[in-house]
């Protein structure tokens, strides 16, 4: 009887140390299946507002002429659209990573905006103002994961860009400064919906929202160039998770 208990209790002992190098072996797996080295490629749409400044600097015709000038405070809505690519890395429960994003605005016209009797803003005229604008952005990203997503076959993921831009494609004079060393920066954030087709492979769906500020460089004053642009955006794409390959 004492050599049976004895053998009943080895047996207990060794299931247990099984059992537990088993759960250890399968978080692991677990842990391991849930870090995602991504590379992203999407296209999106949206639409942006403008809200513009100039104070004592002239907004100029395609011909040259000047428009307006003075202190001019002016607003626009204009269809947008990108591409954009990025790279994501596991630092922790979140990822960091990298990314460009060229984005294209078309413009037709401003609205000059002017302070009624009670103060309030209204716009009072419009100016034909036909631009492609390109923007140009470089950012730095974080995206964090919802955990009640671990281990399924989608994931949805708070995400947040901040980095600079450049513009090109400007044809009126004078809309951004004379100087191309001016204060460009942006920020944006969204969440991020995927799911996955295929073992390396996810489409994904992201709404966002972002911010571009541009000022025009100190050394123009005293013009002042300053643009605030709001802009909502929907993109789709696919995402490659760089590890299984």
């Amino acid at each position: 009887m004492k050599k049976t208990i004895q053998l009943i209790l080895l047996c207990f002992i060794i299931s247990l140390s099984t059992g537990e190098v088993s759960a250890q072996t399968y978080a692991k797996e677990q842990s391991k299946k849930d870090k995602k080295y991504y590379a992203d490629f999407s296209y999106g749409i949206g639409s942006a507002h403008w809200y513009s400044h100039f104070y004592d600097a002239p907004l100029y015709n395609l011909d040259g002429s000047v428009i307006k000038y003075g202190d001019l405070k002016m607003q626009a809505t204009n269809p947008m659209f990108y591409y954009d690519f990025s790279v994501s890395a596991p630092v922790g429960k979140i990822r960091l990573g990298a990314g460009v994003r060229f984005e294209k605005f078309s413009m037709d016209k401003l609205s000059v905006i002017s302070s009624d009797s009670s103060g309030r803003n209204i716009p009072d005229s419009y100016v034909l103002f036909t631009e492609n604008i390109w923007f140009n952005e470089i950012y730095a990203k974080m995206e964090i994961p919802f955990s009640f997503c671990n281990g399924k076959p989608y994931s949805l993921e708070y995400t947040m860009n901040a980095g600079f831009y450049g513009y090109d494609g400007v044809k009126h004079l004078n809309f951004f400064g004379d100087d191309q060393i001016a204060s460009t920066y942006h920020i944006s954030a969204g969440f991020l919906l995927d799911y996955e087709v295929l073992d390396f492979m996810r489409v994904f769906i992201k709404p966002e929202l972002e911010y571009k500020y541009f000022h025009n460089n100190p050394n123009e004053s005293p013009s002042i160039i300053v643009h605030d642009i709001y802009t909502g955006i929907f993109s789709f794409g696919v995402r490659f998770d760089v590890s299984k390959f």
